[in-house]
């Protein structure tokens, strides 16, 4: 999903808050503390409102937690990297930084989630059922039912979805091909999510409750472009088959020195050349890092002079690198989760790049493949 601002970092995961979902978590305290709880439980004042209705949506958010923790931790447990999980307007998405070798893997991680909600909403409602008092009996008879909708919702067979991935993995072990399949459920996804959108914007023009009619639209929407974006990436990522990184590679990448100044590498580097990125090395061959214009234009223009570009740059711990003989398509991946436009190639001598792969280069490799068909 994204960038967002890093909030915590919770058993070795990054947790982040996308901008949207202030937007999501300011609607829903307004729901709770304007018209459910007055509506449920009358009688109380308006701060009382407000505060339980601002403790039911950060207890549901935690519980939005709790189902991408799932996800999370079994992936982990079964060999991938976990890059961090961020909360964004329609919920939370787990950043995994590479797909699951086997069927039965991706099937197991994707339902993990949904097993979490639908548990934790039982258990939940099971507290409601016991507690006296009338307020607690509503905050969590209406925890576990939307838990229990979530679950039940993610289930829905609409890939990027985890009901989605189930069906993904179902077909990739059916036909043996996991692009071939991640393409067949991101049509379904496609599918499912227009029908969401008809649905929705017929709920909202046949009934008083506009609101709701109007979310599923949007949440079909949402479900919808995301299918099409897969759709796209597996059709890149079909295109990139059996291609390496050293078929893509810039085998003499543009380099400076770290002892460099800024003034320098913009005069003599960037403004006479098309290269936006360099490979930083030290004298021994060795790579310090990377710089580009971005980190440029992070330095004030009167500062040009007197900073180096060991100031600004990229240093090589902070770095996302990869091997010459790696799939083009791990490459590919790994800039766009990184969001960065260049990876070092690292040869087997640690520190020693051998060439660099951008995402230009990528996408130039790409469509010479499909100009000539091969």
């Amino acid at each position: 999903m994204g960038s967002g601002w890093k909030v915590a970092r919770i058993a070795g995961i990054d947790l982040a808050v996308h901008p949207s979902w202030l937007v999501i978590a300011g609607l829903l305290t307004f729901s709770l503390a304007d018209a459910f709880f007055p509506r449920i439980t009358p009688g109380l004042t308006t701060t009382q409102y407000w505060l339980l209705g601002a403790g039911t949506a950060i207890l549901f958010f935690a519980s939005v937690l709790i189902h991408e923790f799932s996800h999370a931790i079994l992936a982990r447990r079964l060999g991938l990297k976990v890059s961090g999980i961020t909360l964004f307007i329609f919920g939370g998405a787990t950043s995994i930084e590479a797909d699951s070798k086997r069927p039965r893997d991706e099937a197991v991680i994707a339902l993990a989630g949904p097993i979490s909600s639908l548990l934790l909403g039982a258990a939940l409602l099971a507290v409601g059922a016991v507690v006296p008092q009338r307020e607690a009996q509503t905050l969590f008879g209406w925890l576990g039912f939307i838990n229990i909708v979530l679950g039940i919702f993610n289930l829905v067979p609409g890939y990027p979805m985890d009901g989605g991935r189930v069906l993904r993995a179902v077909l990739w072990r059916i036909r043996g091909d996991q692009l071939t399949a991640t393409r067949q459920a991101a049509i379904v996804g496609r599918v499912i999510g227009y029908l969401m959108v008809a649905g929705g914007v017929f709920w909202a023009l046949r009934s008083r409750d506009i609101g709701s009619g109007l979310w599923l639209a949007l949440v079909g929407w949402f479900l919808a472009t995301a299918a099409e974006q897969s759709q796209a990436q597996a059709g890149l990522e079909l295109s990139l088959s059996g291609v390496r990184v050293r078929d893509a590679m810039d085998l003499a990448p543009a380099t400076v020195s770290p002892n460099d100044s800024v003034s320098d590498l913009v005069s003599e580097h960037m403004m006479r050349g098309d290269d936006r990125s360099f490979l930083v090395r030290h004298p021994d061959g060795g790579l310090a890092g990377v710089v580009t214009l971005s980190d440029v234009r992070r330095v004030p223009r009167d500062a040009w002079e007197g900073a180096r570009v060991t100031d600004i740059m990229t240093r090589y711990g902070d770095l996302a690198t990869i091997g010459p003989d790696e799939p083009l398509v791990d490459a590919l991946r790994l800039i766009q989760e990184r969001e960065v436009s260049q990876l070092p190639v690292i040869g087997d001598e640690e520190r020693l790049p051998i060439g660099l792969v951008t995402r230009r280069g990528i996408m130039r490799l790409i469509e010479a493949r499909m100009k000539l068909g091969v």
